[in-house]
């Protein structure tokens, strides 16, 4: 059987020729056999055993081909499917995490051994002083057969005569002497004086410290006498010279520590005879930072992972190790344990440095690098659709964790933010370069923008979902935002960062005199609406708060969120208001945590928990991030907001600067505007705050609504620009014999509009 394929030209390019539909069975099976033993002896040996391919010889090879090609390669397929050598090889002999796992245990016990070898020579010196005693004593009773005296002595107490005690002493004298003369009695002290002299011979040539090794034969044979005299007084008793090696506290996991680890009476996960299964064998990983096992813990035990992860502190004591180096959670059916036992505190050292301080630019859709784990490894977490809740006591590394997370977002030309800083310091100053809305501190102007901020983007998500909706499946097969839709439909993320949450919403202060809401309501309101539903439009919350128990944070809040991280807490119960209720019950309790290591915190979100701690972003670190993300906004024309100086939507100095620009432009940006004509065009654009209804006048009576509507005009200019460093300066002009109206151009300075 043979292909051939040609050319358009009809040249014949290559022919393809099955060998094998020429050969009969026998043939082939010689050809198999060929191939293997080949296999076996080549350069390659398994790798080529494993494939089945042989090189042929010279004398195959078509004649007159070039030297790189007198070896032709022959394809032998084995009849048995997948069969290699290595179905034959144990795994436990082939996997490299089992060989570090037994050189882990060999170094471990090497040391231990060391470390107790005075113990060792002391045991063996009080051995072999027993063995000279025994021997010497042995010696002496066979040469002097002075187990005749022993009968002689027994003949006297019977009372028998004495010529029967004098034959017993001649019969001593004549085999004592017979004894002596005994070629194995010569051979024996002629070699132990020729030994002795040689000794004495080296000592004084070469030192006694260079004759000290050649006592290790007499040594060996006098512990060989003591060590059976020891077995001879217990027999029923055993006797070592070395311990058996203790992992205890070395992270080194070993099947009969982790079985009696389990056994401990504070533990009690089994039974005296119960044992666990283990699933394959226990590993190193490859840094040989820690042992990895999984096992099954036996049906008759009764016992679940989750049983076995509330007592990781009485676990961690058993194993003689850290609470923080031991992890363990479920694998696989609910009876199925993975565990690691590190061999250090897996978070010593100093802070591992984020990525992004070098990063050009990044993609939020490819999550934000936040912390790392306890393998030491990076971790991105997830922040669309997930957002995240940081808590903790203060000077924890709250803020720390956030702007980890945060800089992902400012490197994403894609990705608006906008920052407030209930603490009002530095710590998110740079932010400011490109964050379309930045309100700094928790003063009555400050609280009253955030409100305003936030009830606008609940406006702009309620948008989004329109414009979702009204696009085809296909596009929006799940409903929510995509990478595709973001750049094809300009439908972006927005990263909403709030510091010291609580200091936002504990405000108690009444936007006026009526029963309205407290600022500080409107803002929880607000938020607990974007968290819950906002995640599907790109709205990411990050929230950071040093009290996020329920009297500060409502728990409606904390539960929209399901990604939390918390750092060290003052109780238990502000650690079950981060990570969630219980998690403190199940082992899980940053209260616990050490205060030493800045950053280290527990992570959870829907597929559990870990210890973790925060990548390392410094202030001018930060700031020259900000500035490429704001360098990266300008070039893709995503700048937009309060750091590119302009008012829009959420991002905007305020909304209400937004509404009266836009009133101009629908009448063709005139230089004035009377304020009759501006309500109007409020009226149209925002009937349920501009109309005369909801001034609360009559239709009919224009200059009582130009009148209201003038002084709540005046106010909402006033909210819009407190906290901010800018100004609206009002001229007036006479119409009608009176003042009225403002300018487009102050405005638009006002706005911050060049």
């Amino acid at each position: 059987m043979s292909t051939t394929t040609e050319t358009p030209g009809s040249e014949t390019e290559a022919q393809l020729v099955d060998l094998a539909a020429y050969r009969d069975p026998e043939t082939l099976t010689r050809i198999a056999e060929a191939a293997r033993e080949a296999a076996r002896t080549s350069p390659a040996g398994l790798a080529d055993l494993t494939t089945g391919t042989v090189h042929l010889g010279k004398a195959d090879a078509p004649a007159g081909a070039p030297a790189e090609e007198e070896a032709g390669v022959l394809e032998i397929l084995d009849e048995r499917d997948g069969w290699t050598l290595r179905t034959l090889i144990p795994a436990s002999l082939t996997d490299p995490g089992a060989w570090r796992q037994r050189r882990a245990e060999w170094t471990n016990a090497a040391q231990f051994h060391a470390l107790r070898s005075p113990v060792y020579l002391w045991r063996a010196v009080q051995v072999s002083a027993l063995g000279a005693r025994v021997g010497g004593r042995d010696a002496w009773s066979y040469l002097g057969a002075t187990e005749y005296g022993e009968i002689a002595d027994k003949v006297r107490r019977t009372k028998a005569g004495p010529e029967h005690i004098a034959d017993l002493r001649a019969d001593r004298r004549k085999e004592a002497k017979a004894r002596r003369r005994e070629p194995i009695t010569v051979y024996g002290l002629t070699g132990c004086t020729t030994y002795t002299a040689a000794l004495l011979a080296l000592g004084q040539t070469w030192g006694w410290v260079m004759a000290a090794p050649s006592l290790l034969p007499v040594f060996g044979v006098l512990y060989a006498l003591g060590r059976r005299e020891l077995i001879r007084r217990q027999p029923d008793g055993t006797f070592a010279l070395m311990d058996t090696p203790d992992f205890t506290g070395a992270g080194v996991l070993t099947d009969e520590g982790l079985n009696a680890a389990l056994r401990a009476r504070n533990v009690g996960i089994l039974k005296d005879g119960e044992e666990v299964t283990i699933r394959g064998f226990i590993a190193r990983e490859p840094a040989d930072r820690a042992s990895v096992v999984r096992f099954d813990l036996p049906r008759s035990a009764g016992k679940t992972a989750k049983e076995v992860g509330a007592k990781r502190e009485a676990l961690a004591a058993a194993l003689a190790v850290d609470a923080i180096q031991l992890s363990i959670r479920q694998d696989g059916h609910e009876g199925g344990v993975y565990m690691r036992v590190a061999d250090s505190h897996p978070f010593g050292g100093d802070a591992v440095r984020s990525p992004l301080e070098t990063a050009e630019s990044w993609d939020i859709w490819d999550g934000a690098p936040t912390f790392v784990d306890e393998t030491g490894s990076i971790t991105a977490i997830e922040l669309l659709f997930f957002g995240l809740l940081v808590g903790a006591m203060p000077r924890q590394g709250k803020t720390f964790t956030a702007r980890a997370a945060a800089a992902a977002a400012v490197l994403d030309a894609h990705c608006r933010v906008i920052v407030a800083d209930g603490k009002g310091g530095k710590d998110w100053s740079a932010t400011a370069l490109i964050a379309e809305a930045y309100v700094r501190g928790v003063t009555e102007p400050a609280v009253r923008r955030l409100a305003r901020v936030l009830e606008d983007l609940v406006a702009e998500m309620e948008e989004g979902y329109d414009a979702l909706f009204e696009l085809p499946d296909e596009v929006c097969p799940e409903g929510k935002l995509t990478p595709e839709i973001t750049r094809d439909y300009k439908i972006y993320p927005v990263l909403l960062i709030i510091d010291e949450l609580q200091r936002y919403l504990e405000d108690e202060n009444k936007e006026n005199e009526d029963d309205k809401l407290t600022y500080g309501k409107r803002i929880e309101k607000a938020l607990i609406t974007l968290a819950k539903v906002g995640p599907a439009v790109g709205l990411i919350p990050l929230l950071a708060s040093q009290k996020p128990t329920g009297d500060a944070v409502p728990s409606a809040l904390r539960d929209a969120i399901p990604q939390r991280i918390a750092h060290l807490c003052a109780t238990y119960q502000m650690s079950d208001s981060v990570l969630g209720t219980g998690s403190s019950a199940s082992g899980w309790n940053a209260k616990d945590l050490a205060p030493a290591f800045k950053g280290m915190g527990i992570h959870a979100d829907e597929t559990g928990l870990r210890f973790m701690r925060s990548l390392l972003i410094k202030l001018p670190a930060f700031r020259a991030i900000c500035e490429r993300g704001r360098a990266l906004r300008i070039e893709a024309g995503t700048l937009a907001g309060e750091a590119a100086g302009q008012a829009g939507r959420a991002a905007r100095v305020g909304g209400v600067l937004a509404d009266l620009i836009a009133v101009f432009e629908e009448r063709k940006n005139p230089d004035r505007l009377a304020t009759a004509e501006i309500l109007d065009g409020l009226a149209e654009l925002d009937p349920s705050t501009w109309a005369p209804a909801a001034l609360a006048v009559g239709e009919e009576d224009q200059a009582a609504y130009v009148r209201t509507g003038g002084t709540a005009l005046r106010k909402a200019l006033d909210e819009a620009l407190a906290n901010s460093d800018r100004t609206l300066t009002v001229r007036s002009w006479t119409s009608g014999g009176r003042a009225n109206g403002y300018y487009l151009a102050d405005l638009r300075k006002a706005a911050g509009i060049a």
